[in-house]
């Protein structure tokens, strides 16, 4: 039994599972264990520096590096910048900027897919298992199966953590996972129609529109659809026609929800255009404060201390509703360097394996929308456990043949390489 749970390829899965996290406490604190990402976190951690203390091959490695600067120096730096400016403790800049350590994921991932040397396929039901985790859950809160969280001691915004009456009973679990498994599922059904996988990705897509609620992510999924299916728009004619067909029949049935859904719809796209609102403010005041100190950047204040932001603007500023303008705020014009490396970077770990299967041409595409997505997307800050995981696949499967899996950027009908998994000389 232990033997079992301590095999390495079990550790890989249930990394991978645990990190998507499905259990984690949610930003506005309705959902999910107090004190269990922090406690994951603080394994990472412990797991990053004994590997790097005992085990030479990260250091031999120019991804490792990238880690370092985007999970340990950019920390640093933005705790380092607020005590300078606000005098914030280093500790409290450390407290903030927490979820930027989880790059260091990197190392414990790597070192388990050399022991483990799972093929693609099989980190691709492990990330499955992972996404489905963050719905099975999501779902229990929006049900009320689960009850929310009691004692909420945490500044809101309502406009964004669901108390307004458009987006009610919104929960933010597992929001990058089930976007990547959605994307992973469209390049598999890019190649062949299965039911299984239609099923699943209308799971997520219920799941995003009832759940989840974000906007931005409802178009990702849009554009990302039109370009992995844009040589096979006979592929997405099928699918729309199969949706059209079960949603005009479930019309038929049942009309009163689907006339709601439509109407929240309009809603919400209205309340999308409409001008001003608390994103423009946190835009203003950062362009506004940043050129006033000369471009400098002035780190990030923790709610823990004084009340953080609060103190200063209001309840409803947050750096992550911004994406890009908040490295800018904590970093100045550090920036675009920040940015080159942090794109160029994995563009260039990612050239290192050419052989990618569904998961691994997901992690390329959904980078390609962080980009373009630039001024609202927070995942340079906020999901290193992602980028993580996606270099550490990278660096690995690079450096091996791929298995036997029909890699996602092969044209439809070309066998797949069958000659197993066989470790070869690379960097």
């Amino acid at each position: 039994m232990l033997q079992a749970l301590f095999n390495p390829r079990t550790l890989l899965c249930l990394l991978v599972v645990v990190n998507s996290g499905f259990l984690f406490l949610t930003d506005n604190k309705l959902a999910g264990l107090p004190y269990l990402r922090e406690l994951y976190l603080a394994g990472v951690v412990g797991a990053a520096v004994l590997l790097l203390a005992m085990w030479q091959r990260p250091w031999q490695s120019r991804a490792s590096m990238w880690i370092l600067f985007m999970g340990v120096a950019l920390p640093v730096m933005s705790a380092l910048f607020s005590w300078y400016h606000f005098e914030q403790p280093l500790f409290y800049g450390l407290l903030e900027e927490r979820r930027n350590f989880l790059y260091l994921l990197f190392f414990p991932a790597l070192y388990l897919m050399l022991k483990a040397q799972p093929t693609q396929e099989q980190l691709e039901r492990c990330f499955l298992i992972g996404g489905l985790a963050c719905v099975a859950v999501g779902f229990l809160y929006y049900f009320k199966i689960v009850p929310e969280n009691a004692a909420v001691a945490f500044n809101v915004d309502e406009k964004d953590y669901g108390l307004n009456p458009l987006r009610p009973d919104r929960f933010s679990i597992g929001g990058s996972y089930v976007s990547l498994c959605a994307m992973m599922l469209m390049y598999r059904l890019r190649r062949r129609i299965e039911l299984v996988p239609v099923l699943l990705l209308g799971l997520f897509a219920a799941y995003l529109w009832l759940v989840l609620q974000t906007r931005n992510t409802m178009l990702v999924w849009t554009l990302a659809a039109l370009w992995i299916f844009r040589a096979h728009l006979h592929v997405l004619v099928k699918l729309g026609l199969a949706i059209i067909v079960v949603g005009g029949v479930a019309y038929m049935v049942m009309p009163a929800p689907f006339e709601a859904q439509y109407e929240r719809l309009m809603a919400l796209v209205q309340e999308a255009t409409e001008p001003g609102g608390v994103r423009a403010d946190t835009t203003a005041i950062i362009l506004r404060d940043t050129a006033a100190n000369w471009y400098v950047g002035m780190g990030a204040l923790s709610l823990q201390w004084q009340g953080g932001f609060s103190r200063l603007y209001s309840s409803y500023f947050y750096l992550s509703d911004v994406g890009v303008l908040g490295v800018m705020y904590r970093y100045g014009f550090i920036m675009p360097l920040i940015i080159l490396v942090y794109f160029v970077g994995f563009w260039r770990i990612s050239r290192q394996c050419r052989n990618k299967g569904d998961l691994l041409a997901a992690f390329v595409l959904d980078m390609c929308f962080n980009l373009i997505n630039l001024f609202l997307s927070p995942a340079m800050m906020y999901d290193g456990n992602i980028a993580a995981l996606a270099v550490a696949a990278f660096v690995y499967y690079g450096q091996v043949r791929v298995p036997a899996s029909q890699p996602a950027d092969r044209p439809l009908g070309r066998p797949a390489d069958t000659a197993g998994l066989a470790v070869t000389s690379g960097r």
